[in-house]
């Protein structure tokens, strides 16, 4: 096969010598101490000088459509890791060696396990993560879950190969997400700087063996995330606040307040890229109120006090007596609902609408269909901060058309004529029996049903036909006799702007 090589090498570089081309593979033999046959040697000439020595095979094959079960898989990517080399013997005693190399396109990543000469052509090589190497012949299998490609006697493997560029290739950093891009399950390449980082505790085993856990907080691109580090990486992991890490191979798992975390196993590679840095973008603590869904916790909001609801208690399950607050907040991204609980209801005293109010990690939880804020243990809030950039807008909320109204549409406000009198029922709800009030409007656009509640029915009960009336903080209930339904809130209000002239 050497002499194959030769000849192709002299017939595309005809201004080489076979003495030369000969001295260049004793060469590599030497580089690599002796581990690289002639044969692996010659492709790793050719390879060098931009030759493809075997069969050309164009290899379109992409990561993604990579399955188990495949033979003779041939495909073309970017390096992204090599791990250290292994050596194991097998059964039949005789000593075998194996580099797992991390390979990547747009489509995904794979693990690619190169056995005995071929882990031997990588060491001596000097592939290196950011090369784009071809591979033929290889086949693939599943385990633990995810597909590897197997590269062994009869596969090959080649550097930059002549018909694939470098821009074809998602670049190397492309393939490390930060802390803010982490969503989802699954393994995940990461970098960031460490933040905070706490102390290992000892925790034992179901079958009495003690264990090690230890966190880090990482952040980075805006984000931050936590890791939790098992077993021997907690010795391995010495680093301090002020380090940037590589992470490869890290599992994310979604934790039960919804946020990810990256869990660092056995299998995982800790690389350390800096030292006393701090994250080129620091996670942002300040989210817009659109961009907060039920689950999240560590929520930040800068917003204005849009309404202030009534203190109303309870009986908690233990039997005791327990009280809230719900405010309505605003920015210029929508509005979210803000509850106090217990003692927290307190702080409700020094609010008055309109006041910016800054919500520092509190948490987020569906209540009556919508996410709404929460401050918990480690939340706080304070009114009116200083030294704070704060968006100037407008509170006051947009008329809508009542034909424009859509079901599960919150905090509308509309406006129209009294077309039927309001009529005055009670009915039994889970906090009790409630008055009701229910009226149709019309405001030229199309007719409404309304349901006002509780203290808002005496603000309406005795209009006449004809009053023009202003309701805010609405809801969008499902049509009944083919209107659509709007029933107030606990922010709503009701202001009566007189009688319609015809």
């Amino acid at each position: 096969m050497s002499e194959e090589i030769i000849k192709r090498i002299l017939a595309l570089k005809p201004q080489l010598t076979r003495e030369a081309i000969e001295r260049l593979i004793e060469e590599e033999k030497g580089k690599a101490s002796g581990l690289l046959t002639d044969d692996a040697a010659a492709h790793l000439v050719a390879s060098n000088l931009g030759i493809f020595a075997g069969e050309r095979i164009e290899a379109k094959l992409k990561i993604g459509g990579l399955t188990s079960g495949l033979n003779n898989v041939s495909l073309t990517g970017r390096v992204i890791h090599i791990f250290p080399a292994k050596k194991f013997t097998r059964i039949d005693g005789r000593e075998g060696k194996l580099v797992r190399m991390l390979l990547g396109d747009s489509t995904g990543t794979v693990d690619v396990l190169l056995w005995d000469e071929k882990a031997d052509q990588i060491v001596a090589g000097r592939i290196e993560p950011g090369k784009i190497v071809r591979i033929l012949h290889g086949y693939t299998r599943e385990r633990r879950g995810s597909i590897e490609l197997n590269v062994s006697s009869r596969g090959e493997i080649y550097q930059e190969p002549l018909d694939s560029l470098g821009q074809d290739f998602p670049p190397l950093h492309s393939f490390f997400k930060t802390p803010r891009e982490v969503h989802g399950p699954g393994v995940v390449n990461l970098v960031g700087v460490v933040t905070e980082k706490y102390p290992p505790s000892v925790f034992t085993r179901g079958d009495g063996s003690e264990g090690k856990v230890a966190r880090l907080t990482l952040e980075e691109g805006g984000g931050r995330i936590s890791l939790v580090v098992w077993g021997e990486k907690v010795n391995e992991l010495d680093v301090e606040v002020g380090t940037r890490l590589k992470i490869i191979g890290g599992i994310a798992k979604i934790k039960q307040n919804a946020q990810p975390e990256v869990h660092i196993s056995s299998s995982t590679v800790l690389e350390v890229l800096e030292v006393n840095v701090t994250p080129s973008k620091p996670f942002t603590p300040l989210m817009k109120i659109a961009d907060v869904k039920s689950g999240m916790s560590d929520v930040s909001v800068l917003a204005r006090v849009y309404r202030i609801g009534e203190l109303k208690e309870f009986n908690k399950s233990d039997g005791s007596r327990g009280k809230v607050v719900s405010l309505m907040l605003k920015d210029e991204t929508g509005l979210i609902r803000l509850n106090l609980w217990d003692e927290e209801t307190e702080n409700s005293k020094l609010l008055r609408e309109g006041d910016y109010l800054f919500v520092e990690h509190g948490y987020a939880r569906a209540s009556l269909g919508e996410a709404s804020l929460n401050l918990g243990r480690n939340g706080r809030m304070t009114v009116n901060p200083e030294g704070v950039h704060i968006e100037e807008f407008d509170l006051d909320e947009k008329i809508r058309n009542i034909n424009e109204l859509r079901e599960g549409e919150t905090n509308i406000t509309i406006r129209g004529k009294i077309v039927e009198l309001p009529q005055v029922k009670e009915v039994n709800t889970p906090r009790g029996l409630t008055k009701v009030a229910s009226f149709r409007i019309n405001d030229g656009t199309g007719e409404a049903l309304v349901s006002v509640w509780r203290d808002l029915v005496e603000e309406v009960e005795e209009l006449p036909l004809g009053t023009i009336v202003y309701i805010d903080g609405c809801v969008v209930k499902p049509p009944f006799d083919g209107l659509i339904q709007v029933s107030s809130s606990m922010f709503s209000r009701i202001k009566v702007e007189g009688r319609a002239d015809n």
